[in-house]
């Protein structure tokens, strides 16, 4: 008669999966990947209650989530993601910190825009007041540039075919996963949740490209795209947690390529661009910031920024070519659509707004 109560009880399904997550110290550990996928299902499903999603999502920080596990909960997720209307090919998904930056400006955002004015094609994906920071967003950034955005997905595959740019937020891709934000509010700390999104795309079979915020996650979030079956990806040790990739000739960057891993440095000498990391970045994000940086590189002005802007370009166009370019050739190429005036082309008023 209890078992009976029990089992119509709100979560009454996932207790057992808590039960194996929430062990003793003694036996606090890794799950199998299996039972991983079935808890994200049941947590995105709303089969487990919030109690038992924080409780599951906190310990799981508290053990340590191994790569398996993270490539387990992403598999699970991207099975709810709704997906990008598109029949291109060589496409980059472009994913730093959801919860945007508290420090610095977002010169990502221009970054995308330029590499697709060089040819790339650029999906970003993110967020906005995602905890724990609730920062500023990749999208606060493409606003101040005038760019209406992020866009819901029909919109989003008519950028892309338009421009190769969009942009667009789990909200519209992954509304599941957006639908525990006060949840993640709640819990204070970030949680796999924090790693999967940046793993899974509207757009599948996309590369990637993941910025994070620790050196540690060089090593797992690689060996998580892996497990997770992704074929080609970049991840990179950004500002912030960010999109962007610092030019300072020792942040290391993480190839994903055909199940391989291969960890390299880049020169900036041999792109043709001086040196720039985060302290080259403006701290203040004010309103026509973005858009006064932008107008800037369009009008030729040299230094930091637009190195690291060209920079980061040029590894969204690397990527969105799937290798059938070298990475100095793309340089060369976003070093072409700044100086040419392609840029220029799609920022036609005077006040220096871009327009996918």
């Amino acid at each position: 008669m209890n078992r009976s109560r029990d089992s119509e009880r709100p979560g009454a399904s996932f207790r057992e999966l808590l039960k194996e997550r929430a062990r003793g110290p003694a036996q606090l550990g890794h799950l199998d990947p299996e039972l991983c996928e079935r808890a994200m299902e049941g947590i995105l499903s709303g089969e487990a209650t919030p109690a038992q999603a924080a409780a599951f999502l906190l310990v799981g920080r508290a053990a340590g989530d191994s790569p398996p596990e993270i490539a387990a909960y992403a598999r699970a997720a991207s099975r709810f993601v709704r997906k990008l209307d598109t029949s291109g090919e060589n496409i980059a998904t472009v994913a730093g910190g959801f919860d945007g930056k508290l420090r610095t400006m977002n010169v990502g955002a221009a970054s995308s825009l330029v590499a697709a004015a060089a040819g790339a094609k650029v999906v970003v994906a993110g967020g906005e007041k995602v905890p724990t920071k609730e920062g500023r967003t990749v999208f606060d950034a493409l606003r101040n540039l005038g760019v209406a955005a992020p866009q819901n997905l029909d919109e989003a595959a008519r950028s892309l075919e338009q421009s190769g740019f969009a942009a667009t937020t789990s909200e519209h891709y992954l509304p599941e996963l957006h639908s525990l934000l006060g949840l993640r509010w709640e819990m204070a700390r970030r949680t796999s949740l924090n790693v999967i999104e940046k793993l899974v795309s509207p757009v599948p079979g996309s590369a990637r490209m993941v910025g994070v915020t620790h050196g540690s996650f060089l090593k797992s979030v690689p060996a998580a795209l892996v497990g997770f079956g992704v074929g080609r990806a970049l991840v990179f040790q950004a500002v912030e947690g960010s999109d962007e990739a610092p030019l300072d000739g020792k942040s290391s960057l993480v190839l994903v390529r055909d199940g391989g891993v291969e960890e390299f440095h880049i020169e900036p000498e041999s792109l043709g661009l001086g040196r720039a990391g985060g302290s080259d970045i403006p701290w203040r994000d004010e309103k026509d910031e973005s858009s006064r940086i932008m107008a800037a590189l369009i009008s030729g002005e040299r230094g930091a920024v637009r190195n690291l802007i060209a920079y980061n370009a040029a590894l969204r166009l690397w990527m969105s070519k799937g290798g059938s370019a070298s990475l100095e050739e793309s340089a060369e190429k976003v070093r072409d659509a700044l100086d040419s005036g392609t840029v220029a082309e799609l920022m036609p008023d005077p006040g220096g707004k871009f327009h996918c």
